[in-house]
């Protein structure tokens, strides 16, 4: 009877054994970190920080791999790491475009078809205008709407996510301003200062880019930005709109809580370095580390004013078309 338990528990052992040799191994292969836009672009250049701080700092015991996989917008990025094996090897790196693509039904899926990893970077926006314009404040520009609806012109990208604070702003005011597709921050300074429009919802760094050609009227951040403490908040004009560019990591959905974690962690680890403290200085955004359970419960708030708004959105996508 003894000996045939020593010969049972022997059997067992090498399983036990090799199930926690396999845990401890992790990561023993490079990690992958897929950017479904172009090189060079914002969310590029934070994964190459983020990459250059792993390696110097020794963070991760393994290659971070930085991939571009581009097309359609992000959308064969998102679905490249949707369908890839969840083992944790590989992980995505988007901001909430990827919302507006799903509210839009741009994409098939939505955040529901990944496991949320963390959010690592917050970057909000404001509404801008030409000094040349009459414009001093957000009371200003609403004065002027409603005496003239659809006459003032807004630089965007239609569709994109800078889009539904716009159709937000627009309702929460009883306005109508027209949206012109120009697209990114650089079109539509360009498109402000050639007097096409007459606003813009810009990135923080153009409040000192932009110099003396542009003046802030409303910050759409939680509070107010210390570059420019004069700015008031949209909170503090009486409307509860914030639109921030939130910068979030995922996996592919049946990857294991424990792997999410660990790279997790790993993110909360890099962003301490003072070389994303430089990054995130100089391009005057904010760390804001979100993982598990809060992740998750602002992921859904946010996904569902994208949707809330989206019917307008796509509308005016099918106009441009």
């Amino acid at each position: 009877m003894f000996s045939k338990k020593i010969i049972a528990l022997a059997a067992i052992a090498p399983l036990a054994f090799g199930s926690t040799a396999a845990l401890a191994a992790y990561p023993e292969k490079p990690i992958k970190l897929v950017i479904p836009y172009r090189a060079g672009g914002g969310s590029d250049a934070l994964a190459r920080t983020i990459q250059a701080a792993i390696e110097k700092h020794k963070i991760l015991p393994v290659k971070l791999v930085v991939t571009n996989v581009t097309g359609a917008g992000g959308a064969v990025g998102l679905r490249h790491v949707k369908d890839a094996k969840p083992d944790g090897y590989t992980f995505l790196q988007i901001h909430n475009g990827f919302l507006a693509f799903a509210a839009t039904n741009r994409i098939n899926f939505g955040p529901e078809a990944f496991h949320p990893v963390a959010q690592t970077t917050q970057s909000c926006l404001y509404l801008a205008t030409s000094t040349a314009q009459p414009f001093k404040s957000f009371a200003d520009v609403v004065k002027a709407a409603k005496a003239a609806p659809g006459k003032l012109k807004a630089a965007d990208s239609i569709g994109g996510v800078s889009h539904f604070p716009w159709v937000t702003l627009m309702n929460a005011t009883g306005t109508k301003v027209g949206i012109v597709h120009t697209g990114g921050t650089s079109k539509r300074f360009a498109s402000m200062k050639g007097g096409h429009t007459q606003m813009a919802f810009m990135s923080p760094g153009w409040i000192k880019r932009g110099g003396d050609q542009l003046r802030g009227l409303l910050w759409l951040g939680p509070t107010r930005h210390p570059a420019a403490p004069n700015m008031p908040t949209a909170i503090e004009q009486g409307y509860n709109i914030s639109a921030c560019l939130n910068r979030r990591f995922w996996a592919p959905k049946e990857t294991s809580a424990k792997r999410v974690a660990y790279f997790a962690d790993i993110l909360k680890k890099v962003m301490a370095t003072a070389e994303l403290k430089a990054y995130h200085k100089k391009r005057m955004g904010s760390i804001r580390i979100l993982t598990g359970a809060k992740l998750k419960a602002d992921i859904e708030v946010e996904y569902k004013l994208f949707q809330k708004v989206a019917p307008v959105v796509k509308a005016s996508m099918k106009k441009k078309k």
